[in-house]
């Protein structure tokens, strides 16, 4: 039975390794999609600084460019709150398995508490035991 509890703890622990793993990479995702957004408009500006400083030459490219910047910026922007979704339902199976982690935890705890109770009154009782057959030999009883 032992066995068993500790066995369960490994698994739980285990479980909530991986879903913290799952948690890092989803995160690391969410990151590169906000770098990349910050790339966009970090783009946006050199090229607003390029329009300014030649206005012949960029007006034809900079419509074009700045159409282009927008829809992409509104998929990233999009893309990023289905990650940020995806993450906040993700953290509560993350909290599901840590719960379910310390529940075993607890469980093989309370058990190795009780297994030891158990022993420690075996062994009183037996002291208990051998205490009485002192007396009664000491008081010439036997």
């Amino acid at each position: 039975m032992a066995k068993d509890f500790k066995t369960l703890v490994r698994m739980r622990k285990w479980a909530l390794d991986e879903k913290q793993r799952e948690l890092g990479e989803m995160q690391g995702v969410l990151n590169n999609l906000l770098a990349e957004k910050d790339a966009l408009e970090k783009a946006v500006i050199a090229e607003q600084k390029v329009a300014a400083e030649n206005p012949e030459l960029a007006g034809f490219a900079y419509g074009g460019f700045a159409s282009a910047v927008i829809a992409e910026r509104e998929a990233i922007t999009k893309m990023i709150a289905d990650q940020e979704k995806k993450i906040d339902v993700f953290r509560d199976e993350v909290a599901d398995a840590f719960k379910a982690m310390k529940t075993a935890e607890i469980a093989e705890r309370n058990r190795a508490a009780a297994a030891q109770a158990e022993e420690d009154r075996k062994e009183q009782e037996e002291l208990d035991e051998i205490g009485m057959r002192s007396a009664t030999r000491d008081d010439g009883l036997v």
